[in-house]
């Protein structure tokens, strides 16, 4: 159980990267539109739904489950696949809202770019 936290932990902090809400970083100066594009542009990501989340659950919850199982000793192979099997849903959770967070990021960015502004990130 140790080694499961543990590498759930790990998996967690991997987790940093750019979100969605972050600031834009601009190669240059802003325009006058920027404001008003930017409101625009982060209303039709936040739409966007890319759906990873739901995929990255049920994987991680398998692989998390197929380790709980390699990982137990044999009398207690069943109870560490369902530990495995949770902390891979979790694991998987956050995998699947980080991907999707970076997804959004995209289409902002994209949706500034269309517009004209030199959106760098």
């Amino acid at each position: 159980m140790k080694k499961m936290a543990l590498v759930c932990m790990l998996g967690l902090s991997a987790c940093g990267g750019y979100s969605f809400n972050k600031p834009l970083a601009v190669d240059g100066s802003r325009n006058a539109n920027f404001a008003q594009d930017e409101t625009e542009c982060r209303a039709l990501a936040a739409n966007f739904n890319p759906g990873k989340q739901a995929g990255s659950i049920g994987a991680g919850a398998v692989s998390g489950a197929l380790i709980g199982n390699l990982t137990s000793s044999a009398g207690h192979a069943t109870e560490g696949g369902f530990t495995g099997a949770a902390i891979g849903g979790v694991l998987g959770a956050a995998e699947g809202y980080y991907e999707d967070e970076e997804a959004r990021r995209q289409v902002l960015v994209n949706c500034m770019l269309g517009r004209g502004h030199k959106v760098i990130g």
